[in-house]
């Protein structure tokens, strides 16, 4: 009898074609739409910060690599969405040395730190984009009207732009004269790729549709937000707007698609993914009450984020089955 040799490689043992770059592709093209969105109303001021945006993240995480003597990794893409993600959230108006600098932390201090790609406990964007909201509130804050804007709005002398969030904190009655149409369709003041709910909505469908997302952590934050705008504006209108008001201004619809599906910064649990997205809702609605300056979704998520092990242990995977029986 013939002894025939059994070799067993390291895992993964199926392949489905899926790579890391392959997802990260997917990712920016389904962020196409709301940054070409942006670009339209917002004109090459727009195009010139993600350019900036991305071309700093690169430098950034090629010299790291470089420094550190390690192969870079800029082939994956992932410091391109970096880039790209962070520049979208921010303004147009922006300076060109506030996206550098917001990048450029992306990388050395959201992403670098923490060995390879999917280490990071927090997304590295949103690392970014604090650092600068925090250190410099004024300039992250210097919107621009939009293209579709009126006339009047955007004549020398009118008052500067400011978004509808922030508009109604100031003056509830305000929330009047925002039509919710308009808000979904992306008519309004904001970041510039976070302005439009509709293609935020339609590039989130996509990455679910193509399995690069899973559902529960975004639909579980746009519940989340309802539920808490809902229940606080039924409270007090004066000091809470409508639920359709929270979930199509600020970069709400870009939070649930695009920030609450991160792979190494969010729970892989079902339930868990879903609580995260629900309780990261609720929060983003409470800070926003509270009136906090900017950046409301963002310090939800990362909130959460840093919950993300405890969210895991919620309903843990088990390994095999106990017998009932022996």
């Amino acid at each position: 009898m013939m002894n025939q040799r059994l070799v067993v490689s390291t895992s993964p043992h199926i392949r489905n074609g899926r790579t890391l770059r392959r997802m990260i592709m997917t990712t920016m093209l389904a962020l196409a739409p709301a940054a070409l969105w942006g670009f339209y109303q917002f004109g090459l001021d727009a195009i010139a910060l993600v350019a900036v945006g991305i071309t700093a993240a690169c430098c950034t995480e090629a010299l790291v690599s470089r420094l550190a003597g390690k192969p870079s990794s800029l082939g994956d893409g992932h410091a391109v969405l970096t880039g790209l993600v962070l520049a979208m959230l921010v303004p147009a108006g922006a300076p060109f040395w506030l996206v550098i600098v917001g990048a450029s932390m992306a990388i050395l201090v959201g992403k670098m730190p923490f060995g390879p790609l999917g280490g990071a406990p927090i997304y590295p964007a949103l690392v970014g984009l604090l650092i600068v909201a925090t250190s410099w509130p004024n300039e992250i804050k210097s919107y621009v009207q939009p293209a579709t804007a009126p006339i009047e709005l955007k004549a020398e002398g009118a008052a500067d732009a400011e978004s509808p969030r922030e508009a109604v904190f100031i003056d509830p009655s305000d929330e009047a004269e925002y039509k919710t149409a308009d808000l979904f369709q992306g008519k309004q003041v904001g970041p510039i790729g976070a302005i439009s709910p509709m293609f935020l909505l339609l590039g989130g469908l996509f990455l679910i549709l193509r399995r690069v997302a899973r559902w529960q952590a975004p639909f579980g934050f746009l519940i989340g937000m309802g539920l808490a705008a809902g229940i606080g504006h039924t409270i007090d209108p004066s000091g809470c707007a409508s639920a359709s008001f929270h979930l199509f201004t600020g970069s709400a619809m870009f939070g649930a698609f695009f920030l609450c599906t991160d792979w190494s910064s969010t729970p892989v649990t079902p339930w868990g993914m879903f609580l995260f997205g629900l309780m990261g809702g609720g929060l983003a609605v409470l800070l926003r009450i509270s009136g906090l300056p900017y950046g409301a979704v963002p310090w939800a998520i990362v909130l959460m984020s840093l919950a993300t092990p405890l969210f895991d242990r919620i309903t843990p995977t088990p390994f095999g089955k106990v017998a009932s029986h022996a």
